[in-house]
């Protein structure tokens, strides 16, 4: 793949020296531009990124490179890295894209600051309430989702699962996307899907420029897996071929091809090989069927696909065993389990007791996540879904989750940083594994908990009349910050603004307990900035969005990690490339409350490069960029004698500097707390 992508580059390369001959650096962005224009779509995703970028270095200064750099980085594997393209987009033209601020919050959504996702979808809700165009109008419940996944990914990353999540290494993964893992039961044989060009048995790539699909496996041996191999024909042909499901004894195997719209076939196996994939019987339709898992008895099937009748995008079916190979009885699964959305990746426990799916329509983190259903035998129907949680679920695309017999070791493909290159192939100990507890302690409990009386909130008379607009009615908003490990109440200070960022007025009622009063109106709603802190914490800092006016008071609960010293904690500053000047502050301004809420605290902010470029220049950069973050600091009222600046270069990696994510990881900017 790479040879093939330089050689392209190689081409456009010949076709701009022969061409640009004295042009200025702004014409030949430009020309980069249209190129990369030309063949952006997801097909071409890469190389488009490549044109772009050299575009917005050639003229940094030009705010569409920069805005379809990201676009086109959106579309990749590691979206979160659009964001520095989108925010300089946004500076240079905040007009540059009706729907920038949409795609700043993405981006802000997939690098987990999700407090600065709500608000950017929050400013751009607000552009579309003002538009009379209905398509408009359509998309507010699409971004209202967005908000929706990063409150719930606030929540589960608060209460991680008890999991051990471990990649599979080079034996089993490679640069090359990697997924859609199946096993058997007793965890001995491995199948799934690579683009890898090693053993690969077609030479040729398909039109996205990747490797076409092949089926590799490995087997399980004194309990390490051996070196993937190809699986060869019949199962892999000239053209894309994946593995769907394994049965838990590993002699059938579900196929998908993407033929009549997308089909599942079934191999079988036998001392000779596989046999020929032949379509599934009763199954297949001119709609997708995607992804199929057959129970241990093999006398039931439950797959997904996108036909007519059902509750929107591709929702679960299941299907018995009848006569001469005919699966009969189809049946949807019903509402509880399918959505609007789409349900994807289905796999039933080897007791046929859980089936384990993904879905977006659901309260996850992002896009796509994992959840699990519990037949009951008696009614004969599936429970509600539960949220496999943080961190086997992310605010990415998780799917392709199986599971051993005893449902204590699963399989995953999915994107994290340890990956060796796109998507990876990971092992998860379930073995302490529980279902997320989402009953958060209500706030009239923690109180009473801690014998704090609570003030009793009167509501206001209202005032009506048939013809005014409806008028400002006041409530109140009561918030306690508490320990997150304890539940503790904690001495704390709250500042609570209104949306052009005055400060309101806030009432201490108790250790921890605080009360403001507001104002609202029916059919509007307004936004808050929310800053907490505590000696010894990390402070929180968050947009909260109230609609109308509530019957009664509203209730919330604020959480805050201690601190510990001498622990580096990254700051969420971006930089410009080969730049000392920051391109968002949010990580400073979370720093500055913490050294204004504690005023013995002292701190080292500290610049990190990774090993690309000469020694001296990465030093030079490391202690600017630490020099721009503590300027920044006492610019805005920090106390300079309490704050270090230093720059350690490229000598403190914590990652590996021989891929590309390990240099990304080792270019950090962080802090930490030297003095109480």
């Amino acid at each position: 793949m790479y040879k093939i992508r330089l050689a392209l580059l190689f081409l456009f390369g010949f076709t701009f020296i022969t061409t640009f001959g004295q042009k200025d650096s702004v014409t030949i962005s430009e020309e980069y531009f249209q190129q990369g224009m030309e063949i952006f779509d997801f097909s071409h995703r890469k190389q488009a990124t490549e044109l772009f970028v050299l575009a917005t270095r050639m003229n940094p200064k030009s705010a569409k490179a920069q805005f379809m750099t990201g676009q086109s980085i959106m579309l990749s594997i590691r979206k979160e890295q659009s964001l520095p393209y989108f925010l300089k987009a946004w500076k240079l033209d905040p007009n540059v894209d009706e729907e920038i601020l949409f795609f700043i919050g993405k981006a802000y959504h997939y690098d987990m600051q999700l407090d600065s996702a709500i608000r950017f979808y929050h400013r751009y809700n607000r552009t579309l309430s003002r538009s009379l165009n209905f398509n408009k109008s359509v998309k507010i419940n699409e971004v209202n989702r967005k908000i929706f996944e990063c409150r719930n990914a606030m929540f589960y990353t608060t209460k991680p699962v008890d999991v051990k999540i471990t990649p599979l290494g080079d034996k089993i993964n490679s640069e090359y996307p990697d997924y859609a893992p199946t096993i058997t039961e007793d965890e001995t044989q491995l199948v799934f899907t690579t683009r890898r060009p090693d053993l690969n048995l077609n030479a040729n790539v398909a039109v996205d420029h990747e490797y076409y699909e092949e089926i590799f496996f490995s087997q399980r041996i004194n309990n390490e897996w051996q070196p993937a191999s190809n699986i060869g024909s019949p199962l892999n042909t000239n053209f894309h071929n994946a593995s769907v499901n394994l049965s838990p004894d590993g002699t059938e195997m579900i196929l998908y091809q993407d033929t009549n719209g997308g089909d599942l076939f079934i191999s079988k196996r036998d001392a000779k090989g596989w046999s020929t994939p032949k379509p599934l019987l009763g199954i297949n339709t001119e709609f997708v069927e995607n992804s199929a898992s057959v129970s241990k008895d093999d006398k039931h099937i439950f797959f997904t696909s996108n036909r007519p009748g059902g509750y929107g995008g591709t929702d679960i079916y299941s299907c018995e065993l009848g006569k001469n190979g005919q699966w009969v009885n189809l049946k949807n699964l019903g509402p509880k389990v399918n959505t609007d959305m789409d349900e994807d990746g289905v796999y039933i426990s080897s007791n046929g007791k859980h089936l384990y799916y993904s879905s977006n329509g659901l309260a996850g983190m992002g896009d796509l996540d994992i959840y699990r259903s519990t037949y009951d035998s008696s009614t004969s129907t599936w429970s509600d879904p539960i949220n496999l949680g943080y961190p086997i679920n992310s605010v990415e695309n998780d799917i392709y989750f199986v599971l051993t017999a005893d449902e204590k070791v699963g399989y995953l493909s999915s994107v994290r940083e340890e990956n060796l290159g796109e998507q990876d192939i990971y092992k998860i100990d379930m073995t302490n594994w529980k279902p997320v507890d989402l009953n958060q302690p209500e706030i009239i409990d923690i109180v009473e908990s801690h014998n704090q009386p609570l003030k009793p909130v009167t509501a206001a008379p209202i005032v009506q009349t048939t013809i005014a607009p409806p008028a400002a009615q006041p409530f109140k908003m009561q918030m306690i910050v508490i320990d997150q490990a304890s539940d503790d109440p904690l001495k704390a200070t709250l500042v609570f603004k209104n949306g052009k960022g005055d400060p309101l007025n806030v009432v201490d009622i108790g250790t921890g307990l605080f009360e403001i009063n507001l104002t609202g109106k029916t059919g509007s709603g307004s936004g808050y900035k929310v800053e907490a802190s505590a000696f010894g914490y990390s402070s929180f800092s968050s947009t909260l969005f109230i609609h109308g006016t509530p019957e009664n008071s509203i209730q919330d609960t604020i959480r805050l990690e201690r601190v510990i010293i001498n622990l580096p904690y990254k700051l969420n500053i971006y930089f410009a490339l080969n730049s000392d000047q920051p391109l968002s502050r949010e990580g400073m301004q979370n720093l500055l409350v913490m050294l204004k809420n504690n005023n013995t605290m002292r701190v080292e902010i500290s610049g990190h490069t990774d090993n690309q470029g000469a020694q001296d220049y990465n030093q030079d950069l490391s202690q600017r960029r630490a020099n721009a973050v503590k300027k920044y600091l006492v610019k805005s009222g920090a106390d300079p004698n309490r704050i270090a600046a230093v720059g350690y270069g490229d000598s403190k990696p914590v990652d590996t500097n021989l891929t590309k994510e390990g240099r990304r990881m080792n270019r950090r900017t962080e802090f930490k707390i030297v003095e109480q």
